[in-house]
């Protein structure tokens, strides 16, 4: 008999406001059982975010993460949206054993998995009501409020 899942469900998990200097990060664990995500491998993520040549300490931002257990290893997407509509992404894989930015420099490239657009979509639909807002810290809070978990 043919085993037609293949991609059984993963489950989003959310673990709190990430800082790192002015930008504000929500920040998910996606995984197919969320006690795969270890904390070690966590702070390796956190310690290359903080790090990034993208200095996100300097930035006023405000966007998500999603550290993705894909077997063995993970994909850390570092996603902001630089106060505007469009959602800026930063990729990377620990298959190292650090994450190194994932090197895709292609002309089409891969974006999100099945599993990682149920948290992107609800980030969309999160960022589109703050953007619809006044902007101001309460909204801020708001967003960095609402969070998704489950499924996807």
């Amino acid at each position: 008999m043919t085993n037609f899942n293949i991609y059984p469900p993963k489950y989003a998990s959310s673990k709190g406001v990430f800082t790192v200097g002015k930008t504000r990060f929500k920040w998910y664990n996606l995984a197919s059982d969320p006690a795969e995500v270890v904390w070690k491998d966590i702070q390796k993520a956190r310690f290359c975010i903080e790090n990034a040549s993208e200095n996100f300490r300097d930035i006023d931002d405000l966007g998500f993460v999603i550290m993705h257990r894909c077997g063995e290893h993970y994909l850390l997407l570092v996603c902001t949206w630089r106060s505007e509509n469009e959602l800026w992404e930063s990729v990377y894989y620990d298959g190292s054993g650090d994450f190194e930015v994932w090197d895709r420099n292609k002309t089409h490239l891969p974006t999100y998995c099945v599993w990682e657009m149920g948290i992107v979509y609800h980030e969309s639909q999160a960022w589109k009501s703050y953007l619809g807002s006044a902007r101001d810290e309460n909204n801020r809070i708001d967003y960095l409020n609402n969070f998704f978990e489950g499924e996807v």
